[in-house]
């Protein structure tokens, strides 16, 4: 038999770069040849880390299809489960201070919070406010498919990307829409979309056919574009050029990453790229201007440490390959990423070895792990939502 190919995706890479879409005729009695995840390596710990709290927040949900992470707020953690279930929470220690249940709301993406509103997105193409003192639902716009990633709320405005390749930019007081900006969407293309960043009025963006777009937020006028990859190759699958992963911001550049194109360090002001290097990632990677090491992780759930002034190798790590690897976050003298067992694992810097580890749950961490006040909040598909001390014993 044939596997039939979608007009629009709904697939991610289920581990990693591990399962890629089979073109190919099949059998019953065909063998899966399929290379496993790696085992979960040893390593001589130097720190023990911390964990502060873990509760459930409801029910969890598929993992390419429930991109959540938790919005904070001055002193309001918000999170959502896949059936709707908006919690009000203690960051400190995870109690709940609210709960707003959202009447026929399959969740797919959230949680931006601003402007004193929660937002969050469904499948069924609709973004939805609710009030952060827990007073209920505020608002609820009909988009024009899915809803794969929402932003932050800044200056009186959201930003939601849905599945078809458009940015709508929504009214936080109303959700009236202001503008769409719209990008031609391949037939076939990863699962999710890069999470609009809005940086000193603009709004940064990725699209699925490999471009960096940097829109005005008041009218998402285009003030720059700049391509990262393109599409080649014979099958649908070797053209997927996709611009999902978090763009961490380096002294006025960001640092872009591409499905089987670049990674290139992108001016904010001009587009203008000034350097890049052939790579694969749908994840992102993570810098501080502390630290000067660009950790990344790679389609291969392979962790690397480059330059981030020119994107030379520093280092490169294996040991976690096809583990389901989320984007780095970059604290102090690690690199901390999570995998598909709810592991949470510190590399250092230096040289990307593993000086620690932690599992935050059962479940496979969803999306890249949140740092707010020095407390990394780690969700998993098992609907846990836990928070732990990203500094390890040494102080870092």
């Amino acid at each position: 038999m044939s596997v039939p190919v979608p007009t629009k995706s709904a697939v991610r890479l289920l581990i990693a770069g591990a399962l890629m879409l089979s073109l190919s005729a099949c059998g019953l009695w065909q063998r899966d040849t399929t290379e496993p995840p790696a085992d979960l390596p040893e390593f001589e710990a130097e720190a023990q880390p911390e964990q502060l709290w873990s509760r459930s927040v409801g029910s969890g949900g598929e993992r390419f299809l429930w991109q959540v992470y938790p919005g904070v707020a001055d002193d309001m953690l918000v999170m959502v489960d896949a059936d709707g279930r908006v919690s009000g929470l203690n960051p400190e220690t995870g109690s709940q201070r609210w709960r707003t249940r959202l009447d026929d709301a399959r969740v797919s993406a959230g949680v931006g919070v601003g402007d004193e509103i929660a937002v969050v997105g469904t499948l069924d193409g609709e973004a939805i406010a609710v009030d952060l003192q827990g007073d209920g639902e505020r608002w609820r716009s009909r988009l024009s498919s899915e809803v794969v990633a929402i932003s932050d709320v800044a200056s009186g405005v959201v930003i939601a990307r849905t599945n078809d390749g458009r940015v709508h930019a929504l009214d936080a007081a109303s959700g009236a829409t202001q503008w769409t900006a719209l990008r031609t969407t391949p037939s076939l293309s990863l699962r999710g979309a890069h999470r609009p960043q809005m940086t000193a009025g603009r709004v940064l963006t990725g699209f699925d056919n490999g471009r960096v777009v940097m829109l005005g937020r008041e009218r998402g006028n285009v003030l720059w574009e700049t391509t990262l990859g393109i599409p080649t190759g014979r099958s649908e699958v070797e053209r997927m050029v996709d611009v999902d992963g978090y763009m961490p911001i380096y002294q006025g550049a960001a640092i872009a990453s591409g499905y089987q194109g670049r990674l290139a360090a992108i001016d904010l002001n001009s587009g203008e790229i000034f350097w890049a290097r052939d790579f694969s990632s749908y994840q992102g990677g993570d810098v501080t201007n502390e630290a000067n090491v660009l950790a990344v992780t790679d389609a291969e759930s392979h962790l690397w440490g480059l330059d981030p002034r020119n994107g030379a190798d520093l280092w490169q790590s294996d040991q976690l390959r096809l583990r389901g690897v989320t984007a780095p976050v970059v604290v102090g003298d690690y690199a901390i990423v999570g995998d598909y067992e709810g592991y949470l694992h510190w590399f250092h810097l230096e040289d990307g070895r593993i000086v620690a580890r932690l599992r935050a749950s059962s479940g496979a961490v969803v999306t890249r792990p949140v740092l707010v006040d020095d407390i990394l909040y780690v969700v998993t598909d098992n609907g846990r939502l836990t928070a732990v001390n990203p500094r390890l014993d040494s102080g870092e």
